[in-house]
């Protein structure tokens, strides 16, 4: 009965909404937009904020973990601390340009990890797969492009 009630109400908030959004006028709706916008932007800050102080967290038990000389799990928290920081630049990155051109954000991230595999390619001396890695890379780095114009 109480998941009834919950979905006929959001069922009636959603119905209310539509005929708001349909009555109102092109500044009204913009207003609604940039208010869209604006939340964006502050959870992917928040977010941002959040994987930041993942990271702090991890390294300190990096340190923890390096002064007990245990080294294999200092190891993980370091690797995990590098994803966090990774992470919380993704969604800075993303509240930068906007929910828009998020995309981009996510294209230059795929380009740097193939620019990774690229390098790893070459100190192995695997000319081909460099190549093609490097190929990748550049048309994620182009689609990143066309979407930030």
């Amino acid at each position: 009965m109480r998941l009834m009630n919950t979905l006929v109400a959001l069922g009636l908030v959603v119905a209310t909404t539509t005929m708001l959004l349909a009555g109102c006028s092109e500044n009204e709706r913009e207003e609604l937009k940039t208010d869209t916008d604006a939340a964006f932007v502050q959870l992917e800050w928040d977010e941002g904020v959040r994987q930041v102080d993942n990271g702090i967290a991890q390294l300190n038990k990096f340190d923890k973990r390096l002064a007990e000389a245990e080294p294999e799990s200092a190891k993980r928290h370091l690797k995990k601390m590098s994803e966090d920081f990774r992470k919380a630049l993704t969604h800075f990155e993303k509240a930068n340009v906007g929910r828009e051109r998020r995309g981009a954000v996510d294209d230059i991230n795929t380009g740097a990890d193939e620019l990774d595999k690229a390098y790893a390619d070459l100190t192995a001396g695997k000319v081909d797969s460099a190549q093609s890695n490097l190929d990748k890379a550049n048309k994620h780095f182009t689609q990143a492009a066309q979407k930030l114009q």
